[in-house]
């Protein structure tokens, strides 16, 4: 069903960065502004790791946590010419809903791939093999 997509060919362009002192009160803010389950912790320079709304589950109790405090500091990528079925593996192997995307020459995220993205694939191959029955 999925075989010959590439994580480029689903994934979402560009990610939500926000520095190491914003509090899990601005991240909520901010994942609803731009409508997205994750965010990057950075200084600008390195990326020390992610905030999902897992992390702001597990902390809604002390909205003054900062992304410091709760980022989950492994950050993992693949390239955008992976295989979907190898990143979706990645992702069940990690029990993660986000795998973020470096980009192939430089060190770099250039975006992400989650859960939705991937089930918003399905759906749509699901309806057009629908429709050619």
């Amino acid at each position: 069903m999925i075989s010959g997509y590439l994580v480029r060919d689903v994934m979402t362009k560009g990610v939500i960065e926000v520095p190491l002192e914003t509090t899990i009160k601005e991240i909520i803010e901010i994942m609803d502004k731009y409508n997205v389950s994750s965010v990057i912790v950075s200084d600008g320079e390195q990326f020390w790791g992610v905030v999902t709304d897992t992390d702001i589950l597990k902390n809604y109790h002390n909205l003054e946590k900062t992304a410091e405090e709760i980022m989950t500091p492994k950050l993992i990528t693949v390239n955008p010419d992976t295989p979907l079925e190898k990143a979706i593996e990645t992702m069940v192997e990690n029990r993660i809903h986000h795998i973020y995307v470096k980009s192939s020459c430089e060190e770099r995220v250039i975006g992400v791939l989650s859960s939705r993205d991937i089930i918003k694939l399905f759906s749509k191959l699901i309806k057009e093999r629908h429709l050619e029955e």
